[in-house]
């Protein structure tokens, strides 16, 4: 029987987690960007990304799901300092923990190891993330664990003109605070 697992990544997951982060965006973005887009994008490309994060005296905050061993996805968060952002919109609502991606294989969805990642990336705490205006598979997974849109849009040029949305959350700890409360604190 197959062993799933998520846990913190190390810089020995470098080189798996390039080839799996261009593998997820070929599933992933399939029918939203051409052939020829998601085709000239390999592993090579995202080798330097993964240095810095992980190589780094401060790796960044990043777990992977592996099965026996193998990476299969990944989660990652950062914080946004105030007045920092890869997108030309105010800030959220819901402080500056963002989610900076969350992919899995597909032949890896449905078995709780994206539901594990959220959760390992960033708990119950309230966060952003964006994602791809037309991923609804994925806009319904976020919904599912209390993210919704904030009415932030932005337009990636490089990547023919991607559309994507912020989706945020609040505490949820707070929240389950306030239900059984009655709404009051």
């Amino acid at each position: 029987m197959a062993e799933l697992l998520v846990r913190r990544a190390a810089p020995a997951d470098v080189e798996r987690l390039a080839e799996v982060h261009v593998r997820c965006w070929q599933e992933t973005y399939r029918g939203m960007l051409s052939d020829g887009f998601l085709a000239s994008r390999g592993p090579a490309d995202r080798l330097p990304l993964w240095r810095q994060l992980l190589e780094s005296a401060e790796p960044a905050a990043v777990w992977v799901a592996s099965d026996d061993g193998t990476v299969v996805g990944f989660g990652g968060t950062r914080r946004v300092p105030p007045g920092e952002s890869w997108h030309d919109c105010p800030p959220p609502s819901s402080g500056d923990l963002e989610l900076w991606g969350l992919y899995l294989l597909a032949s890896h969805q449905g078995l709780g190891l994206g539901r594990r990642l959220l959760q390992a990336a960033v708990g119950d705490s309230a966060a952003s993330l964006w994602v791809a205006a037309d991923n609804a598979r994925a806009i319904g997974f976020y919904r599912h664990f209390g993210f919704t849109p904030d009415g932030a849009a932005d337009v990636i040029p490089d990547w023919e003109n991607l559309r994507e949305i912020r989706m945020v959350r609040p505490d949820q700890a707070l929240l389950r605070k306030l239900g059984a409360a009655g709404g009051a604190l």
